[in-house]
């Protein structure tokens, strides 16, 4: 979906520019081209903003997710720690060595 409104986006911004470019020739239209200036930073503005507001809604979802999953996961870790034999317990606190290789 960002994609496609990227596209949009940049499709707007490259007439926006084409339009700055004509408009150059004439000295007289400095201000309208500080306007298309202006119209084009504030477009990207807007878009980087929902682009942001869009992602932080993701990982918010995806940090509520892993929030439910760890509770879960201490429930789940303080039932079997009840019924876990001394040896079995012992084994568990040992440190784990894994290799990265």
């Amino acid at each position: 979906m960002l994609c496609s409104d990227m596209y949009d986006y940049q499709t707007y911004a490259n007439a926006l520019v084409k339009s700055i470019l004509v408009d150059s020739a004439s000295t007289a239209s400095t201000v309208a081209i500080d306007n298309k200036i202006e119209q084009a930073m504030d477009l990207v503005k807007s878009h980087l903003m929902f682009a942001v507001r869009e992602e932080v809604e993701v990982l918010k979802e995806k940090i509520t997710e892993l929030m439910e999953r760890i509770s879960q996961l201490e429930y789940e870790n303080t039932v079997l720690r009840q019924y876990a034999t001394q040896e079995a317990l012992q084994q568990i606190q040992q440190p784990r060595h894994t290799s990265n290789t």
